[in-house]
This record gives C-alpha cells, sequence and structure tokens, in this order.
C-alpha cells in the first residue's frame, strides 16, 4: 500500500508539473520577450532597463546577452524569478503593464559615439582599433596618446566615433520589424551576419569590419574594394552596411598545393593558436618563416594580432625575401613554419601587405598574417579554411 501511495503521488507531481510547464509556455507566447529576438516592445524594455542604470548600451531591439543579464539584475532586484525572461510579471514592474500593445515604434538611426574602454593585457592601439573599425589615430589624437606610449592594464580611454545603432522609441501606432536578416547584437554576441539569398558578390559589414580585413576575406585589394564601392580607403564602415566584391575576385584565395611538408625534412609541429602559439609566439617577438615549397627564409616580427599574428618583415632584405617567393604581392595561402627559440610550428601566411605598419624601413606597406591551428581572421571572426589546409600541409598532415 505504502509503496503504491509513493507512486501515485510521483504520477500525480509529474502530471502538475506537465500541465504547469504547458500552460507557461501556452501563456507566454504572445507576452514574453526572451533571448534570441528582436522587436521594437524589446528596445522599450531595454530603454526602460537604461533608465535604471542596468543596461549600459544603446537600445538596438535585440534581446542579447547584455539584455538578458541586465533583466536578471532587474529581476533580483524585485524579488522576481531571475530567469532572464521577461513575462507579463516582470513588464508590470518594469513598466507599468503586464503587455505592450501597440503603442510604439522604434526608429533606428546609425551615429558615431564614443565608448569608454579599459586596457586588458596584451591591448595595443592597434587591436583596439580592429575591434572597435576606427583608426588608430583618432584613438590616440582623443586621448592624447603617442605612438611610444605604453598602454598600462586597468587604465580607462575613449575609443571615439564607433559606429552603433541608436534605437528611439515613438509613441505611436506600431511598426513592424524588418526580418530580412537574423537578429544580431552586436555589442554582446558579435555573431555574423547572415543573410538569405545575398549574391557572391555582396558582403555584409559586421561590427569590427575594416576595409582591409575584409580584403583579406575575399582575396581583393584595399584600393579595388574602396573604389567599387565608391568610397575612400580610410572610410568607415558601418554595421550591416553592403559591400560589393570585385568580380573577377569572388574566388577564394588559393593555397599552393605543392607546399607539403610530409617528405620534407623540415615540418612544424600543429599546435592551437589560441591555447599555445600565442603565448610563444608573443608579441614583440622575433621569428624566422620558412617557406615549405621553397625552402626560402626570412625574419618576421610580431607586433599585433588578436585572433592570428599580425606581422612584418624584420628588414628591408626580408621584405625582398618575402616577395622573391611570391613573385608579386598575393592574398594566395601558402604552408611556411615559423620558428621561435628552437620550436617548429606549423602555420599559413598571406603575402599581400594591408593594415597598419609599425616598421618604417622594411619597404613593406603595411602587415601580414600568420594563421596557426584554429586561428581565426578580422572579418568574421571566423576559421578560414584555406589558410587552415596550409597550416595541414605545413605540419605534413595529409
Amino acid at each position: 500500500m505504502k509503496n503504491y501511495m509513493i507512486k501515485s503521488t510521483v504520477i500525480i507531481a509529474l502530471v502538475l508539473a506537465f500541465f504547469a510547464a504547458f500552460a507557461t509556455i501556452t501563456y507566454a507566447d504572445g507576452n514574453i520577450y526572451k533571448k534570441g529576438e528582436r522587436s521594437n516592445e524589446i528596445a522599450e524594455i531595454q530603454n526602460a532597463l537604461k533608465e535604471l542604470k542596468l543596461f549600459d548600451e544603446e537600445a538596438t531591439g535585440y534581446f542579447g546577452q547584455v539584455t538578458e543579464e541586465a533583466v536578471k539584475k532587474f529581476q533580483k532586484l524585485k524579488n522576481l524569478t531571475a530567469d532572464g525572461v521577461v513575462g507579463p510579471s516582470t513588464l508590470q514592474a518594469l513598466l507599468g503593464k503586464s503587455s505592450i500593445t501597440a503603442t510604439s515604434r522604434a526608429v533606428v538611426e546609425r551615429k558615431k559615439v564614443n565608448v569608454p574602454y579599459t586596457i586588458k593585457e596584451g591591448d595595443t592601439i592597434w587591436d583596439i582599433a580592429d575591434d572597435f573599425n576606427v583608426t588608430r589615430d583618432s584613438i590616440l589624437k582623443y586621448n592624447k596618446l603617442s605612438e611610444d606610449t605604453v598602454l598600462k592594464i586597468g587604465k580607462k580611454i575613449i575609443i571615439p566615433n564607433v559606429i552603433r545603432d541608436v534605437v528611439k522609441i515613438i509613441p505611436v501606432e506600431k511598426v513592424e520589424v524588418k526580418e530580412s536578416t537574423p537578429a544580431v547584437d552586436p555589442v554582446a554576441d558579435n555573431k555574423e551576419v547572415i543573410t538569405t539569398d545575398l549574391p557572391d558578390n555582396i558582403c555584409i559589414v559586421k561590427e569590427g569590419d575594416t576595409l582591409s580585413s575584409i580584403a583579406e576575406d575575399y582575396g581583393v585589394t584595399v584600393k579595388a574594394l574602396a573604389e567599387l564601392n565608391d568610397i575612400a580607403e580610410d572610410a568607415a564602415l558601418k554595421i550591416e552596411q553592403e559591400l560589393k566584391i570585385p568580380e573577377e575576385t569572388k574566388a577564394a584565395p588559393k593555397v599552393d598545393s605543392d607546399s607539403k611538408a610530409e617528405d620534407a625534412e623540415l615540418k612544424g609541429e600543429y599546435l592551437g593558436w589560441f591555447d599555445k602559439v600565442q603565448y610563444i609566439f608573443e608579441k614583440n617577438d622575433v621569428a624566422v618563416v620558412t617557406d615549405v615549397k621553397t625552402g626560402k627564409t626570412f625574419k618576421v616580427k610580431r607586433l599585433y594580432g588578436r585572433n592570428h599574428a599580425d606581422v612584418e618583415p624584420l628588414t628591408k632584405e626580408d621584405a625582398a625575401t618575402m616577395k622573391s617567393i611570391y613573385g608579386s604581392w598575393s592574398w594566395d595561402r601558402r604552408a611556411v613554419i615559423v620558428t621561435i627559440d628552437g620550436k617548429n610550428i606549423a602555420g599559413s601566411m598571406n603575402g599581400m601587405p594591408h593594415g597598419g605598419e609599425q616598421i618604417k624601413d622594411n619597404n613593406f606597406k603595411g602587415h601580414f598574417c600568420i594563421h596557426f591551428k584554429g586561428s581565426k581572421t578580422h572579418s568574421g571572426n571566423r576559421v578560414d579554411a584555406t589558410h587552415q589546409a596550409a597550416v595541414k600541409m605545413a605540419a605534413g598532415i595529409k
């Protein structure tokens, strides 16, 4: 009898839990706002949280990680269930109403805003400028810094003229939000914008993109990209701006198929960038690069780069050797061995000067990139398949 009652109690509890869950889902369908959604109403929620100083970013209308954390803080203050989901109870406490009807619309304006930033270990002005899609000189000038200034960890600076979507709430009849692209929270999620039915020769600008980083991904020159889109080579890009890619360069950069190290005496260790290589090949380190196919070597200095190593030839002679390997500057990937402190590491380089430079007398106008296992590109923050193929070649992996 006792066992029967226990079983009955368990069954009843499970049934009640099921119906409670079902009821919650049904109840929330039209009155709940949660992570991953975009709407005018969410922008209104963000502005309300901002007035309470719980949300420090501009209202975007997208419910991302930052919004979720702000909602949880508010729910804790009001002794509500801190699940980060805005339902009727949270709406009532936040806005004085249990649902948001067609009383407002969100107007999105692109503005340049100044963003506070705290220096972290390993930061350089180049890295910070690349992250925020602004110029290095603008950061230096605004903060009254020089190129030789040592960035102290914990120091607060201002990143000027960062392009942000600013959402204003206007109390008029609701306007439907366009859903031409998946919702993206540029501040919190920094996700790649993926569009449907997008032509091959169109790129959508994401936060952090620069003309040079996009040029690198598509294997084009900054000049060609700027001319085709009728913009200056140092133009500030807008998030979700459409850029045309030159037709003759739509194909991905190539990997030299003969650059295999499987039968060569010198092979590189297949080490991951994020967990190992970035700590071996640190900023300001000098390394020897060996081109697997030709066996030619030259020295480089790592100066910046978070997702991979941004390097420059150390001297004029090193730049000349690098150019002799390529013949003419190219985005094509080549399998290389990077030697530092006696350790040989498998890598992949491209051969196109681009972006900023720090070494002024090496006959190389810009820097170039060396990728390693698992490293990512600037543009799109993604793993580049052609670079990874070359890295495997350098490690002798088929």
